[in-house]
């Protein structure tokens, strides 16, 4: 059952943007994976100005770009060994598709081909499994967002959400047993869980604001997420069973794409402010929010 709306918000203050910091570029870094051991982010960016996939240090030294396509090269995640980053990309087919690529950006390789556009990719934790997205929609402007399950090296696709909803965004849990992902099921979106057989559908949290972009922590204790609930965006952190959400960012145009440091410590997620978009880290307490340069 959800939670009820009157669920109190423990609310930690931790500004989006220091006055010492300046958004100067007009690029956009977004959708940042952090990898298995911890030490590096994949994030997709148009700084070069195509959107591509790059890769950095934690704290922002040394980014490589990893693609080299026309279109939009998005959504990077890394495979449980670190060797591989499963992305989208619209090269060799008009409508992105599920690619795979080495960890250095070589030797990418397709693995879907359906007619509707197809991406955000995450591998299962025993590395043999992928979740991704399809947009069963007659078009980009009506969508119909389906989660899918393959193998994965592409075989065996199924879909395991059955909703006239659109489902969103699937993160597998840690032990690869439950699927979290949001839907607009209810009229708005709010985040859900279903085993791996797409049965078992749950819904984690209510109300007629919108909760989206969930991910578990390392431990499954914890749910990071962005809302809206208190009337702007903003990271929250709640309890796997959705109760005692908190919030630890605000003030900012946009949030989005939270995702756990290696040892669960901090959160690293999207932020916007004066249109220009970056990638920032916050302890999970709500402090020392900071960018990613």
């Amino acid at each position: 059952m959800a939670p009820p709306e009157s669920l109190r918000l423990t609310f930690i203050l931790a500004l989006c943007v220091p006055p010492v910091f300046a958004q100067t570029a007009s690029y956009t870094d977004d959708n940042p994976s952090v990898s298995p051991d911890g030490k590096k982010i994949a994030f997709m960016s148009d700084r070069d100005g195509d959107i591509e996939i790059y890769v950095m240090n934690v704290d922002g030294s040394n980014p490589r770009r990893l693609t080299h396509s026309p279109g939009r090269d998005a959504h990077p995640e890394w495979s449980p060994d670190g060797q591989k980053i499963y992305f989208q990309s619209p090269r060799e087919t008009k409508l992105p598709q599920v690619f795979v690529m080495n960890a250095d950006g070589s030797e990418p390789n397709r693995l879907t081909d359906n007619a509707g556009f197809t991406g955000v990719p995450l591998v299962s934790p025993d590395g043999k499994k992928i979740l991704y997205m399809v947009n069963e929609g007659p078009s980009l402007e009506q969508v119909h967002w389906q989660i899918y399950l393959m193998d994965v090296d592409g075989r065996n696709q199924r879909r395991l959400s059955l909703s006239q909803a659109n489902d969103q965004v699937p993160r597998w849990s840690r032990d690869g047993e439950r699927i979290l992902f949001y839907s607009n099921a209810s009229g708005s979106d709010q985040l859900y869980v279903m085993d791996t057989h797409g049965s078992d559908r749950r819904m984690l949290t209510g109300g007629t604001y919108n909760n989206k972009d969930g991910t578990w922590s390392h431990d499954g204790k914890r749910i990071a997420f962005k809302s809206d609930r208190s009337g702007k965006w903003g990271i929250y952190v709640m309890n796997a069973d959705g109760s005692t959400a908190k919030l630890l960012t605000e003030e900012c145009e946009e949030f989005g794409h939270p995702v756990w440091s290696a040892d669960d410590s901090q959160i690293f997620y999207t932020a916007t402010r004066g249109g220009a978009t970056r990638i920032w880290v916050i302890s999970t307490d709500g402090g020392g929010a900071q960018p990613v340069k």
